[in-house]
């Protein structure tokens, strides 16, 4: 039997529930911004809400790889880096709709 209490919770900032209701706070609030005062139909705004947040998840587990307790390996945060950096594609996008939603306001 272990000796730890099986009615004891432990989170952390990084477990995959409170991982996700946190990007789930954070892309309600994107569109929320971006369809309010930012001006932005909700088609637009959610697109742009999902490329970023899509972006954050892997930004967040290197983090945990290079905050860890202990040393993490060299091929361990690289492989965490290059997560973060095949994500830059979808930020491109989210930018890409920005600025032509933007364009579209300028036109009236």
């Amino acid at each position: 039997m272990s000796e730890s209490d099986p009615g004891q919770v432990r989170c952390t900032p990084t477990d995959p529930s409170i991982e996700f209701d946190l990007l789930e706070v954070v892309r309600l609030r994107l569109v929320e911004s971006l369809t309010g005062r930012g001006g932005y139909g909700l088609l637009e705004a959610e697109r742009i809400a999902l490329y970023v947040v899509g972006c954050a998840r892997p930004v967040s587990k290197l983090l945990k790889v290079a905050t860890g307790a202990e040393a993490p390996s060299h091929e361990d945060v690289l492989e965490a880096l290059s997560r973060v950096l095949d994500e830059a594609r979808a930020l491109e996008k989210a930018r890409g709709l920005m600025l032509r939603a933007g364009e579209g306001e300028g036109d009236g």
